[in-house]
């Protein structure tokens, strides 16, 4: 009975850590998904992609909780769960995406400044109009019955 749950628990945390893996390839496309629609100005479909990947991080933290439990478990039943060991995996997956937001974040500034600026420049040119409306002589260019 207990090699059974052993045998059941190395199978559990198996499969936890493929999950894991799945998900945070998952994660690093989106996010390179995320940089493309960054560059391209698609602004709705970054809304979309970071929903998505906030499923996927509340997934990802369950599959961290569960994977510890897991070791813990099998190591208290003197198993070595070291064999099972993909960190350096699951830190260039980490590792890739943090520079893939990084990119995306530096398109995502930069597009906010460009609309800051055309705001600003609408923001003159409103004031510039309503200027030129208070003027009660407003040359050949205004007529209202025209």
């Amino acid at each position: 009975m207990g090699s059974e749950n052993l045998v059941k628990n190395s199978d559990s945390l198996i499969d936890l850590l493929a999950a894991q893996c799945s998900d945070l390839e998952r994660l690093l496309a989106l996010a390179k998904d995320e940089t493309e629609a960054a560059k391209e100005g698609k602004f709705t479909r970054i809304w979309d992609i970071v929903t998505e990947r906030s499923v996927i991080g509340k997934r990802l933290e369950t599959f961290h909780q569960q994977i510890a439990e897991l070791r813990n478990s099998l190591e208290a039943r003197g198993e070595n769960v070291h064999r099972y060991n993909i960190t350096g995996r699951v830190i260039e997956l980490a590792n890739l995406t943090l520079l893939q937001d990084q990119e995306t974040h530096l398109l995502l500034a930069d597009a906010r400044e460009t609309t800051l600026e055309d705001l600003r420049e609408l923001e003159k040119g409103q004031l510039g109009t309503n200027a030129y409306l208070r003027q009660p002589t407003r040359g050949l260019s205004y007529d209202q019955n025209f």
